[in-house]
This record gives C-alpha cells, sequence and structure tokens, in this order.
C-alpha cells in the first residue's frame, strides 16, 4: 500500500508500550553467541536455554518470577544453575488488597494529576508493589519448589536470589561467557558476576509520543524534565496556535500515575476522552470511585477548603475526609511487567 495522508481535526493515540532494555544492559546484545534476550521473548528460546549450564534472570516483577520459576522446575535437582537478580529491596507479592486497589481507580487518577510535578515523581518509585510485585500464587510456587529441591537434594539448591543489586555494566568477557558488574545498594559492595546466559525482565516502557508526532514537536509543551504535559483529559499541552487536540493512552505515566497502562481503567479513559471531544458528554461518569479519600477535602459546606502555603510561613487551612458511596467496580487487570 503507497503511503497517504488523512485530514483531522483532532487525533487520538493508542501508543501502548515496548520492551525495555536499561542502558547498562545495553551491551550485552553484542554477544550474538550467548543467549540475551528480554523475557518477551523467553518462550521462543526457552529450549536452549533450559539446556544452558548457568543463567541470569534479571527483574523481579511477575515476568521475571514466571521465568526463574519454569527454569527452576526443569533443571536437574542439585545443578539448578540460576541466579535471580532485582533493584527493588525485596521479592515482594502484588499490592492486591481492596483499598490498595483504589489506587486504580478514576479518583486517584484525578488526586495524582492535581499533585506538583514533584510529588509526583517522587510518588511512583515508591509505588513499586502496585505494578512491579508478584502474584502471591508465584512466590508460593518458587519457594514451594526450592523447599523441596533443598528436602530431596539434602543441600541448599544452586539457586541464588539476591534483591537490591543494581548491574552497574556488563559485556562479555569469553566466547560463551557473560560478565556483570553488580552493586549492592544497602551493602555498599560490589562484584563480578558471570554466566552463560541472560533473561532480562526489565519490563516495558511508554513509545515516545514526541517521535511518533515530530512534526509537532516545537509546539509540545514540556515538563522541568522535558516530557510531554498532559492534561487531566488525556490531552497534549500544545501551543495555542494548535487549535486540533491530541489525546494519548499509556504515555502519560508522569502526569497520571500507575493506573496509566491499567486494563481496567481503559474504558474509563475512553469516556473520558470521548466527553472532551464532543459538544456534550457522552458517557456519564460517576464523581466518586473510591471508599478512600485522597487528599484533604472539606467534609461541611462552610468548613475552609485546602490550601497550599503561599510560602513556607504560610498556615495550612486543615479539613477532615469526606464520605461517599461509590459506585460499584469490576476490579482491575494487573498490568504487564
Amino acid at each position: 500500500m503507497s503511503p497517504g495522508r488523512s485530514h483531522a481535526r483532532h487525533l487520538v493515540l493508542g501508543v501502548g508500550t515496548e520492551p525495555h532494555v536499561p542502558e547498562t544492559l545495553r551491551p550485552l546484545a553484542d554477544a550474538p553467541n550467548v543467549p540475551v534476550l528480554h523475557s518477551a521473548d523467553y518462550l521462543e528460546h526457552r529450549e536452549r536455554l533450559l539446556n544452558t549450564g548457568h543463567v541470569t534472570v534479571v527483574g523481579s516483577g511477575q515476568s521475571g518470577a514466571e521465568v526463574f520459576l519454569d527454569l527452576l522446575r526443569h533443571r536437574p535437582l542439585g545443578a539448578e544453575g540460576l541466579h535471580w537478580l532485582a533493584r527493588t529491596p525485596s521479592f515482594a507479592p502484588m499490592e492486591y488488597s481492596k483499598l490498595g486497589l483504589e489506587q486504580f481507580s478514576p479518583d486517584y487518577t484525578r488526586y495524582f494529576h492535581a499533585l506538583p510535578e514533584a510529588v509526583r515523581d517522587q510518588l511512583l518509585p515508591g509505588q513499586w508493589q502496585l505494578y512491579k510485585g508478584i502474584a502471591q500464587e508465584t512466590i508460593t510456587a518458587i519457594h514451594h519448589e526450592l523447599y523441596r529441591r533443598a528436602q530431596q537434594g539434602g543441600d541448599w539448591p544452586g539457586a541464588v536470589l539476591t534483591p537490591g543489586v543494581t548491574v552497574r555494566t556488563a559485556g562479555r568477557i569469553a566466547a560463551a561467557r557473560l560478565e556483570l558488574h553488580l552493586e549492592h545498594v544497602q551493602q555498599g559492595t560490589r562484584i563480578r558476576h558471570t554466566t552463560e546466559a541472560v533473561v532480562l525482565a526489565t519490563g516495558y516502557r511508554e513509545r515516545r509520543v514526541d517521535t511518533l508526532l515530530a512534526a509537532l514537536d516545537p509546539y509540545i509543551r514540556r515538563d522541568s524534565s522535558e516530557r510531554p504535559r498532559v492534561d487531566a483529559q488525556h490531552r497534549l499541552v500544545l501551543d495555542p496556535l494548535i487549535k486540533g487536540s491530541v489525546h494519548v493512552q499509556n504515555a502519560e505515566r508522569h502526569t497520571h500515575g500507575v493506573g496509566t497502562p491499567d486494563l481496567g481503567l481503559a474504558a474509563w479513559r475512553s469516556a473520558v476522552i470521548l466527553n472532551s471531544l464532543s459538544a456534550e458528554p457522552v458517557y456519564p461518569l460517576p464523581s466518586r470511585t473510591a471508599f478512600t479519600t485522597f487528599g484533604l477535602q472539606p467534609s461541611r459546606p462552610g468548613d475552609a477548603a485546602p490550601q497550599r502555603p503561599a510560602a513556607p510561613s504560610a498556615p495550612v487551612a486543615r479539613g477532615s475526609g469526606r464520605m461517599h458511596l461509590p459506585d460499584q467496580r469490576t476490579g482491575r487487570t494487573p498490568t504487564r511487567t
């Protein structure tokens, strides 16, 4: 099909995500004779990995856990030859409590968007268990398999699980071996780790919308970190000279929080965008969706509304929480990690 042109006043992009490889691990791509692959390609190379002497899995999310468990179950007893590395301080379960999941609600998304940019940037890294944790069933299965092997083999299984570790540099040291330079954050120690294969369970990242919209790049307004600004309607903030609008989905985690790629919020995000594109709202949206009240709100008419201090010495107006019954929710689908 020959390239063509189409014209529209408004544009909506569902940009999706793509496998992410951290900068320090990219030199491993120059080792063609050694298996180095993203977890997205694991099944395609599974048989080769099962027959490799030593395999290292990097990444503590659900994908890393499933890869590690599959390899563990199919390796010889007492000769597992596995190492599992993670930056997170522990191999921890995904937050799946009822109130915890309310951070994947429209209420929390609106609250997060209204926070100052610096506060949003501080919050995101600390919320890793909301989307980078491991399903409780998978953690239990891994521990059960390790325990079974320890009992049957009469010794500790040949599998090492090390959280709190960053990969400083990486590269090939022989025809069939790789070397990772590791640093333990809490200990402040460093070692060299050799292996014969690496599975990168390092997650997915949003595709850059400014790359897709190169022609509009001069008109895209950016924050202090040079990221595109996105308003509450998932709309890029553009120069006023641009009369149309560009809406994005899955490209605004820095402005809308951890729920950005969550499938459980897809219908709500789509409704918000469609309503903003229409002269009249097409879909009625609830004003309250969570039992949790995010942020201070006045509880009674006449109470002072919360205010941000104009200066460090300014007093902060205080209010109490307000409770309304929420609309029923169907829950959320875990994001891919």
